[in-house]
């Protein structure tokens, strides 16, 4: 049975970390976003990496047990959903930053262990360093997943049909996984002290084997990382001469007010250009040429403007103010406010009492 389970772990760890190096290296070369998911596949399989080599050797530095890869794995889940919206122009913005924690923390444990002269005299003070490294992951992991979280809902309208799907999935995937990993953790707190036995981490080894088949599985057949190279090309900016630009600048003006598409919470640039039936990069070069915002942006601004007429109109007067936001096309509660705020340098409720 354990033969099965480690097969189905290596196999995993294997799997993931031969398709990241392959998507680290492509998303490198034509800066595409899905760069960070490539960390992420990297950092899953550096865990399970981990699990069957502690498996198979038994003096396995402690270092190595404990090298902290959800310091990586976590930004990387929300930069993907950050720059994969578009709302950023220049692509594979990378942020090291948000990686320094990965980097700074996992040096000084290598470091330490190195000029330690005898590791087992200080087993107690390495025990609280682990104890306090899993704290901080904890921490670390779920603000990273609420930001992933709130990043999709602010960018819903930004992305694909398909990407915004495999977006929501991951999070909730990434949820069950951090409650199940909350519960290890808290066990070993309470209970072994940690002295639980490797056995006892093989469900939460297959819930992330089975994550990277998954997310293995989304790339080849999705998005043709693997078997359609040659489709992704570098992101080309299209440029329109100024007649072309305006006239179009104005036939999505004259669009926007006579019918109104921002009142849809699921457009998207691709469903826009298609209603005006114009290419999704040129309309993308407009707004952000002659408008200087992203797509996002600027259906917001128009949802705002819709806001603030029905506020203005004593009809209204009796609806909800998130029933007004829902109604011009908002989906959050905190997008609408955020939006507002920034349209206007005041609340909702502030600008309703004038």
């Amino acid at each position: 049975m354990y033969n099965i389970i480690n097969f189905v772990i290596s196999f995993g760890a294997m799997q993931g970390l031969i398709i990241g190096v392959f998507l680290l290296v492509k998303g490198l070369k034509l800066k595409q976003d899905f760069f960070y998911l490539a960390l992420i596949l990297i950092g899953f399989a550096a865990l399970l990496g981990r699990v069957v080599a502690i498996g198979l050797y038994d003096n396995q530095p402690w270092f190595f047990n404990n090298l902290n890869f959800f310091l990586l794995i976590s930004p990387a889940l929300y930069l993907y959903a950050k720059e994969s919206s578009g709302a950023i122009k220049n692509p594979l913005n990378f942020s090291s930053l948000h990686f320094l924690p990965f980097l700074i923390i996992n040096l000084v444990f290598i470091v330490y262990y190195f000029s330690l002269k005898n590791p087992i005299d200080d087993k107690t003070y390495l025990t609280n360093i682990i104890k306090l490294n899993d704290r901080f992951s904890i921490i670390y992991f779920s603000i990273y997943l609420y930001l992933t979280y709130k990043t999709v809902r602010l960018y819903k309208s930004s992305y694909r049909k398909e990407l915004y799907e495999l977006l929501n999935k991951l999070v909730y995937n990434f949820l069950c996984f951090f409650i199940i990993w909350l519960i290890y953790v808290l066990a070993e707190l309470i209970y072994f002290d940690y002295t639980m036995e490797l056995i006892y981490y093989y469900p939460i080894m297959i819930i992330m084997a089975v994550t990277i088949y998954y997310m293995s599985l989304q790339f080849i057949t999705n998005y043709r990382f693997l078997f359609d190279i040659k489709s992704i090309t570098k992101r080309k900016k299209i440029t329109l001469d100024e007649t072309d630009g305006k006239n179009l600048l104005n036939q999505l003006t004259l669009f926007m007010n006579e019918e109104k598409p921002y009142l849809d919470g699921a457009i998207s640039l691709t469903t826009l250009a298609g209603s005006l039936n114009v290419n999704p990069k040129a309309l993308s070069f407009v707004i952000n040429e002659y408008l200087h915002k992203n797509f996002n942006h600027y259906i917001n601004d128009w949802r705002i403007e819709e806001v603030k007429k029905r506020l203005n109109n004593e009809e209204y007067d009796k609806f909800k103010m998130l029933t007004i936001a829902f109604d011009c096309g908002f989906n959050s509660k905190s997008t609408f406010n955020l939006a507002f705020k920034k349209a206007t340098g005041l609340s909702p409720s502030e600008y309703r009492k004038l």
